[in-house]
Formats: structure tokens, C-alpha cells, sequence
């Protein structure tokens, strides 16, 4: 049944009462976290937002990320399941040190209208041990008196681990394998070298070492340096620090004073007669051993001063490890370790994510939700960067949790009255700003509140029938019919299309929003020639009903069809009169098949039209005898023949088909020879003997073939008759040959057939005699004058004379 004859014209049908947004009810209780250098598509975690709408209305949610323009993306949400997975690879250490990685989710119903819902989440990104221990030196080099007392510092070794916690910590340690590793021992905390035991080398020995460090993850990573260390006169004593940073040097990261000195280095050089030193501040291999020269080292004397050289920042590096190095004119050396701490302050400001809009539909008691808003304060500790948020204007009817950023209504509105909002959402973090003295650092933005327009009228057609131009059968799949339209004077409203009856095949499709009707399947005049479609205008909660009337135009897209296979016994080398066949062809696009078909008929083949013919009734006729036989005839003639319908325009079809006419054989062939040629016999055989068995060969059918009867032709010579006789399928000589007299025999043989009448042929059977060494060798001689000559050269070939053929003479050098 039509569903107009039930659903009256222009009547709303209610679908639904109400239309929730999505909540993401666990946005807070999110902790995920995935671990760095992982690779793309790895799972993190799943989001979900409860909707309370039936699925079709409403209550489907999809997913997607809000972000900003040209802002990479780092995860992929599948917008159906909520399943979060990496698009990028991370990396928790030096020089990225990603730790975090913020992503705000909307997830949006497919309700009219929409509604969406927000949650912005921070990801850890976890630390694994994939760096080594790197030393601050290439190598290390170092004296040592020949006289040092056991137990006293040598030399120090500094190693760091860009890595984080344990993987962080290293451990140092000597090779047992190095021959000297018994003169020396190692603090395995700080990386101090001490003397094992008395030297009992000479001056310019030098000791061999290899120093081992290993960080303390679950699957440690080592490295390992050579450590060269000179014996020197016992006169020769190492310079020796008297002053250094017994303490941590602690500076907020906006110290900014680069001429004050934030640590003092004094030392002595023990040789008397030679107070200078030299300083070195040693440059490490990462930034924490300071590499980017943070921290700079003015000499002055015997006195070092250790300034600032760079900015510092907390959120980069919060510690620093320095190494100052001193050597007196022995080329001795020592050194000593200063650390410098970074402490946080509040110097960043909070910055909202990337949502700046929410909605709320018009007429929801107080107390909705709206949208939650989401701040970030890039400072490191917690004491700097934990934020409340307030609304800039308190008498915006709304309401802000000050911890989760939740925004509720305060009031049921109405979009007629007022469409949208703006309000300012201020974001306060917890400590006194290091920017502005005596006051908090405070983030601000506007966010855009639209009251949502709920569906309360039906659509309308805008006909109650649509007729559409008439569209031909051979139209292209997608192509273009008609547009149907419905209104609705709900702003929201959007309104969906759909064919609910009449479209036998799925002939057509109707866009689901624009009531675009469009070619779907292919159309077929010859079977439907008009379609009548029901289509529905929907737009969330009503609907209503239109029909379309399409047409279809016939065109030539059918072939003629022939009535069946045409096959004809005739007979060869005969000429018939009128048609050997009659061919019938009807042209499907054409109805009445008694109307005339308009068919055109040819045939294919070029060189069968010297001997058929066919007219456009179909009339196949014979011009000249069909030949059977080989060489040029055929036992079975294939014509091919083609009808083209429209008279046989060049816009025409055409089809093809073929009449085989099989032809009956007559006796018209007489045989002959099928021995291969020339046959040997050689001489000196007796008479009597059989020289070969005849085979012979007709080209006409086996019942006007063999048996064949062989006999000497009335042609041959008394010669030939005397020499040679035929017994059955054998010939045979008759005398004893001899080569020297006659070489060859042409010998006419007569073949007769067993066709009705019967046929005779007459071949030639060439006979070659040949020969046997059955002569002897003749005198002779010859005269040779030699004038000069060459080493081993041919003078002479002699021959003797023997009347046999060439192929029995002998040679004679």
C-alpha cells in the first residue's frame, strides 16, 4: 500500500520527543598514557559519550579531534568507536622531551540539530631505556705523581642519561679485563677515581684503563670510555681546589643577571715557584653538562667565577651538572663538580584549548549541560600550574564549575528571544605570578553559547506530484532526473530524502539532503516503460510524501536477434537455383513483429561474395559451385552473416551469425602417387626383387578413395615394361641392373579409384640405379717440375682412373 493512502498530505508524523546531547561522563576519571618511540597506530585508550536518543534518531555518536589550522596530528580518533591510536612517534627525551600530549574530542549525535560535547584529556608519554649513558668527555686524560698516596682522588669521570627515573640513574664502574684496573678504584655513585695501591711505575708510564657506566633501567644501557693516565715525578704535585660549592646552587628560572657571578672556584697549583692555573669550564655532550654553554667561567688568578650564559627555563631543564677543570704547568690536573638546580616560578600564563563554542537546546530546565572548557599552564610544578576557572561576568545566566570548567544553564531559554551568547571564561592558576608581582596569572577567552532550535513543524512538499522530463534507456548510471523539494521553517531543521516505493530494481537514488533523483540502475524501455516513485521528505521528528512520474524514452540499444541456426546439406559443383537457405531476424527494440524490421543483410567474408550472395530478406544464394575438395575447396563452408537494424544507417546494430552448408562429395578427383621420390635401387641385384610399395592419395571422400589399383600406364616403353613389373600395390624388377649402363627409370604408374565413376591418374615414380665399387683402377702418370720449393707443402695430388662413379675414387698424394 502507498503510504499516502495512510498518511494524509502535508500531516506531521511525530518520530521523537526529544533530542539529548552526547555527555562524556568519564572526562574527568581519563588517566591514559602510552610509552615514547612507539610506533604509528598504536592503541592509547577509548572514549565513549552516552546519548540518550534512539540510534537513527539522535542517539548515534561519531567522534573527531578539534584542533587548529595546520596543527599536526599526533593521534587518530576512529570516528565510530571512540578508539584513540598514535600518529606520530614520540619521544620523552632530549632534545622533544614530549612528557605530555593534550587532545580535546568532540563527539557529535546525528540528531536534528546536532549536538556535540567536549573533553579535553592529557596523555602521558611514558619513558623507555632507549638511550645510553653518554660520558661529557670524548676521552679523558690525566697525571698522576709517582708517589701519591693510596686512597687519594686521581681523577673524576661524568656521565648523564637523557633518559627519565631509573633509566636516568647511572652507576660507574672499571673494567676488570684493563691489565692496571688493580692501581685504581671507582666511586660507582659519583665517578671519582682513587689510587688502589703505591705506583710502582717509572715516570711516562702510562696506565690503560676502561671506564664502564650503566643506568639502572630494567633493561640497562652501557657505554664505555679509555682512560689514560700518566706517571710523573714524585716532585710533581697535582693542583688542588681550596674553595668550591659545598652545596647545590639553586636560581629561579628567571634569573636573568648574566655579570654577578652565582659561584666562586678557588685553587692552587702546588708548585712554588709557579702559582698559574689554568681554568676550563668542560663543555658536555648534552645540554644538562652544558653543552649550549648555559653557564660561563671567567679566571682571574688563581679565582674562577662561574656566570650565567644563557636563559634558563624550568620547563626544559630543570637541572645542570658542571665540571670545572684546573691544570698547573706540571700538565696536571684535577677537577670538580658544581650542581646547579632550576627552580619553577610562575611565569606562564594559561591558555584554553582550541573549543570555543558549546550549545544548548531551547526550553531545557536549568541545570543543563552546555560545554566544558579546559585550560593548560605550561609551568612545571603544581604549585604553578593547578587552575579555577570563573565566569568574567557574573551575570551571564550561566554556571562554572571552578575545578572541572563544567558550564550548566541557569535559566530555560528561548532562541526566539535571544539566539546565542557570549560570555568570557577567566582561568586563574594558584601562585603569585612571576610576570606581574603581587597577582596570579590569569588566561582569558570568549566562548560562543548558541540556543538550539528544537524541531516543532513538519516539512512540506512543495508538489504533491512531480513529473519529470522523460529520460532515455541507455542514460548513464548517476545521471541527473528530476529534484524534488521540501520545506521547513524550523531553522534546524534539516531534512533527509528517501524513495519508499515504486523503485522496481532500484532503478533510481535520491540524494538523502539535496532530493537530487538520479539514475542508479541501468533503465530498460523494453521491459518498464514509466515509473511511478514514493518519495519521503524527513527532518528528524516529522515527515511527509510526494510522488514522481519519470518516463522512459526507447532508444536503439538492442541488437536484431536471429530466429536460429541455419545448416544446409548441399551438393558440390552444383548450382542452385533460388535460395539454399532463408535467414529470419526480428529487431527487439521493435514491438510488433509484424511490423517491418528494417534489417539490412551482408556477409563478412570478402571472398565468399564471388560465390553467395544474400538480399535484405535474407535470401542466401549461390553464384558459383561450392568445390569439396582440396586443395582449394572445403568439406564445410561457414558463412558469415550479419543483419544491421535502421535500414542499416551508420547509427545501426548489428549482429552476426553463421549458416554452415556442408557439402556432399562426388567423384571429380582422380588419385595419385604419395611415394617419396626418387626411389634407389642399386645395381647387380637379381631379378625378382620388390623395389617399393606404391601408397597413393584422393581427395575426394573415402567411399570415392581407396582401394586403389596401381598398374604401368599404356604410356611406358617396352624398355620400362621389360625392365620393371606392378603386382598388386608392388613394383619389382624384372633384370639385373647395371649402373654404368642407365642411371635413372621415369616409370608412368596408372592409379584407379573405387568411386563411382571410377577415376584414374597417372604419377611418374622416378627410379635411381644406384651404385656399387664393382671396377678396378686404371694406369696413369704425369710429369712434375719442381724449381722451388717450401717446407712441408702439398706438390702433387695423383688420381687413378676408375670407371665408377665419383663417389668410389681414391686419391693418392
Amino acid at each position: 500500500m502507498h503510504p499516502a493512502a495512510f498518511v494524509p498530505a502535508h500531516t506531521p508524523k511525530l518520530a521523537v520527543k526529544d533530542n539529548h546531547k552526547p555527555l562524556f561522563t568519564e572526562c574527568l576519571n581519563y588517566r591514559p598514557s602510552v610509552k615514547e618511540e612507539q610506533p604509528v597506530g598504536t592503541y592509547v585508550f577509548t572514549v565513549h559519550a552516552e546519548d540518550r536518543d534512539p540510534p537513527e534518531m539522535g542517539g548515534t555518536v561519531t567522534y573527531q579531534f578539534v584542533t587548529t589550522p595546520g596543527e599536526k596530528e599526533r593521534f587518530h580518533v576512529d570516528p565510530v568507536s571512540g578508539r584513540i591510536t598514535t600518529a606520530d612517534v614520540f619521544d620523552h627525551d632530549e632534545p622533544s622531551r614530549e612528557k605530555e600530549a593534550y587532545i580535546t574530542v568532540r563527539a557529535s549525535d546525528n540528531g536534528q540539530p546536532h549536538l556535540d560535547d567536549a573533553c579535553t584529556i592529557k596523555i602521558l608519554i611514558e619513558d623507555i631505556n632507549d638511550n645510553q649513558p653518554v660520558f661529557d668527555k670524548v676521552s679523558y686524560m690525566e697525571s698522576v705523581p709517582q708517589d701519591l698516596p693510596s686512597g687519594r682522588e686521581v681523577m673524576r669521570i661524568s656521565a648523564t642519561d637523557i633518559d627519565d627515573g631509573n633509566n636516568s640513574i647511572v652507576h660507574y664502574s672499571l673494567d676488570s679485563n684493563s691489565p692496571d684496573q688493580s692501581y685504581f678504584y671507582i666511586d660507582p655513585d659519583n665517578g671519582v677515581i682513587f689510587l688502589n695501591k703505591s705506583i710502582d711505575k717509572v715516570p711516562g708510564y702510562k696506565f690503560k684503563l676502561s671506564a664502564i657506566v650503566k643506568d639502572m633501567g630494567d633493561q640497562p644501557q652501557q657505554s664505555s670510555i679509555t682512560l689514560d693516565i700518566q706517571v710523573v715525578e714524585s716532585n710533581k704535585k697535582s693542583p688542588s681546589f681550596i674553595e668550591v660549592p659545598d652545596e647545590p646552587i639553586r636560581l629561579k628560572e628567571n634569573y636573568a643577571d648574566f655579570k654577578t657571578p652565582i659561584a666562586t672556584v678557588r685553587a692552587i697549583s702546588n708548585i712554588p715557584e709557579e702559582e698559574k692555573l689554568q681554568f676550563e669550564l668542560v663543555m658536555g655532550q648534552t645540554e644538562q653538562t652544558n653543552k649550549r654553554h648555559t653557564f660561563v667561567l671567567e679566571p682571574e688568578a688563581n679565582t674562577a667565577y662561574i656566570k650565567l650564559g644563557n636563559h634558563l627555563d624550568y620547563e626544559k631543564i630543570t637541572d645542570y651538572t658542571l665540571t670545572v677543570r684546573i691544570q698547573n704547568n706540571y700538565k696536571l690536573a684535577a677537577e670538580t663538580i658544581i650542581q646547579i638546580e632550576v627552580e619553577d616560578v610562575n611565569d606562564n600564563i594559561p591558555i584554553f584549548s582550541e573549543i570555543r563554542s558549546g550549545s544548548v537546546l531551547e526550553n531545557e530546565p536549568p541545570g543543563t549541560p552546555v560545554m566544558q572548557v579546559r585550560a593548560f599552564d605550561a609551568d612545571g610544578t603544581a604549585a604553578n600550574n593547578q587552575i579555577t576557572y570563573q565566569l568574567g561576568d557574573p551575570s551571564d545566566p550561566f554556571l562554572i564549575d571552578p575545578i572541572t570548567g563544567n558550564i550548566t544553564t541557569q535559566k530555560m531559554f528561548d532562541r526566539e528571544e535571544k539566539s546565542s551568547y557570549n560570555i568570557k571564561i577567566l582561568a586563574t592558576d594558584n601562585s603569585e605570578s612571576a610576570l606581574i608581582p603581587g597577582k596570579h596569572n590569569i588566561g582569558q577567552q570568549s566562548f560562543l553559547i548558541e540556543i538550539a532550535d528544537k524541531n516543532d513543524n513538519p516539512p512540506h512538499f512543495q508538489k504533491d506530484t512531480y513529473v519529470a522530463e522523460s529520460i532515455a534507456e541507455n542514460a548513464n548510471t548517476n545521471e541527473l532526473v528530476t529534484v524534488v523539494k521540501a520545506v521547513d521553517i524550523d531553522t534546524a531543521s534539516v531534512i533527509s530524502y528517501s524513495i519508499v516505493a515504486g523503485n522496481t530494481y532500484d532503478a533510481f537514488v535520491i540524494r538523502n539532503f539535496t532530493g537530487e533523483i538520479r539514475v542508479n540502475n541501468e533503465l530498460d524501455y523494453e521491459n518498464i516503460t514509466s515509473y511511478s516513485l514514493d518519495v519521503r521528505a524527513f527532518d528528524g521528528l516529522y515527515e511527509d510524501y510526494a510522488k514522481v512520474i519519470i518516463n522512459i524514452e526507447n532508444v536503439n540499444d538492442n541488437p536484431p536477434v536471429f530466429l536460429a541456426n541455419y545448416t544446409k546439406t548441399i551438393e558440390e559443383e552444383k548450382l542452385y537455383e533460388g535460395c539454399i537457405v532463408k535467414v529470419e531476424v526480428y529487431d527487439p527494440d521493435i514491438k510488433d513483429r509484424n511490423a517491418p524490421q528494417n534489417i539490412v543483410y551482408s556477409l563478412v567474408n570478402e571472398e565468399q561474395k564471388e560465390f553467395l550472395q544474400i538480399d535484405n530478406d535474407g535470401c542466401l544464394r549461390l553464384l558459383k559451385p561450392l568445390d569439396r575438395d582440396q586443395p582449394s575447396g572445403f568439406t564445410r563452408w561457414q558463412i558469415l552473416v550479419t543483419a544491421a537494424d535502421h535500414g542499416g544507417r551508420p547509427d545501426s546494430l548489428k549482429t552476426a551469425t553463421e549458416v554452415i552448408l556442408e557439402l556432399t562429395d562426388i567423384n571429380d578427383n582422380a588419385p595419385f602417387l604419395t611415394n617419396t621420390q626418387p626411389v634407389i635401387w642399386y645395381e647387380n641385384e637379381p631379378p625378382g626383387r620388390s623395389i617399393v610399395t606404391l601408397t597413393a592419395k584422393d581427395y575426394d571422400s573415402p567411399e570415392n578413395g581407396p582401394p586403389f589399383e596401381f598398374a604401368l600406364n599404356d604410356s611406358a616403353s617396352m624398355d620400362i615394361r621389360h625392365k620393371f613389373q606392378i603386382q598388386g600395390n608392388v613394383l619389382s624388377t624384372l633384370v639385373t641392373f647395371d649402373r654404368e649402363q642407365k642411371k635413372q627409370y621415369e616409370i608412368p604408374v596408372a592409379i584407379t579409384d573405387s568411386g563411382t565413376p571410377r577415376l584414374t591418374g597417372v604419377s611418374i615414380l622416378t627410379v635411381v640405379i644406384g651404385d656399387r665399387n664393382d671396377n678396378p683402377m686404371g694406369p696413369g702418370h704425369s710429369n712434375i717440375f719442381v724449381y722451388n720449393y717450401k717446407v712441408i707443402i702439398l706438390i702433387y695430388k695423383s688420381h687413378a682412373k676408375i670407371r665408377n662413379c665419383s663417389t668410389n675414387f681414391n686419391e693418392i698424394l
